[in-house]
């Protein structure tokens, strides 16, 4: 079953189990005998769907079962990305467990969508779908969360840095790595060291390549980068924050310059 079907049965097992309410005379409620939602309850009073209509669709079930899934509107989820509707079938599916493991009540629609969206404003602004489900997965999910509050993403503009492109490109291609993993590599204390203690990294960085007759500087697809940094990375780059260095771009050079030399690289 796709994502797209997955979410029209559970709009129809959610149109079965409201179907299944009776009014209890004593106490003056409905209630329900749920099959697939145990949650219903809070489901009908966080919607504030009317229990007494008659006119309660397939559309309308349709309707709470995106919002359930971060979506403002059906017609909105049936448009969204592969990544995006994996998200959206775990915020649905794992509403209940969150919910239980928070341990509080909340008139939310959903806790684990407003909470999620909350987190994804804050700390994940520019991600694709496809970055978002992977932290959903591996950090929102899991007991690890404070951990990533610690990150930092910053943005790294190489469009008119030819040179920057090709030591990046170089040292993706020897170490088999994507551009964050590549730039990330090279972010650590023994580098750092080597900037300070050498003082001519800046001139290595403009010298890079010039050696090479007729060398033709590789290119990146998108020299526009966003790299998450944990605490001691970033502390690396904003040590070398200064008089001489000032961008997070020049000071990523620098710390590149050295890796490249560890390869074997003539610099």
């Amino acid at each position: 079953m796709d994502t797209i079907d997955f979410f029209k049965q559970q709009a129809k097992n959610f149109l079965k189990d409201f179907k299944t309410k009776s009014y209890n005379q004593d106490e003056e409620i409905y209630v329900y005998s749920p099959r697939y939602f145990a949650d219903i309850d809070d489901i009908v009073l966080n919607f504030d769907i009317d229990e007494e209509t008659e006119n309660f669709s397939l559309m309308k079930a349709q309707h709470i079962i995106a919002r359930l899934a971060g979506f403002d509107k059906w017609t909105e989820m049936i448009k969204a990305s592969p990544a995006r509707l994996e998200l959206g079938k775990l915020l649905l599916t794992n509403r209940i467990p969150y919910q239980e493991e928070i341990g509080i009540f909340s008139s939310d629609e959903s806790l684990i969508v407003t909470d999620w969206k909350d987190f994804e404003k804050k700390y994940l602004s520019g991600c694709s779908d496809e970055n978002k489900l992977e932290v959903f997965k591996t950090r929102f999910l899991s007991n690890d969360m404070h951990e990533y509050l610690n990150t930092i993403t910053i943005s790294l503009d190489f469009t008119d840095d030819e040179i920057a492109q090709d030591m990046i490109c170089t040292i993706m291609k020897d170490k088999k790595m994507k551009v964050e993993q590549a730039i990330k590599s090279c972010v650590t204390d023994e580098n750092l060291l080597s900037v300070i203690k050498t003082g001519w990294a800046s001139i290595a960085v403009s010298l890079w390549g010039h050696a090479e007759s007729n060398k033709l500087f590789k290119k990146l697809d998108e020299p526009l980068i966003k790299v998450v940094l944990d605490s001691n990375e970033k502390a690396i780059l904003d040590a070398m924050i200064g008089k001489e260095i000032h961008s997070y771009e020049e000071a990523v050079l620098q710390l590149m310059i050295f890796d490249l030399e560890s390869l074997g690289y003539h610099i």
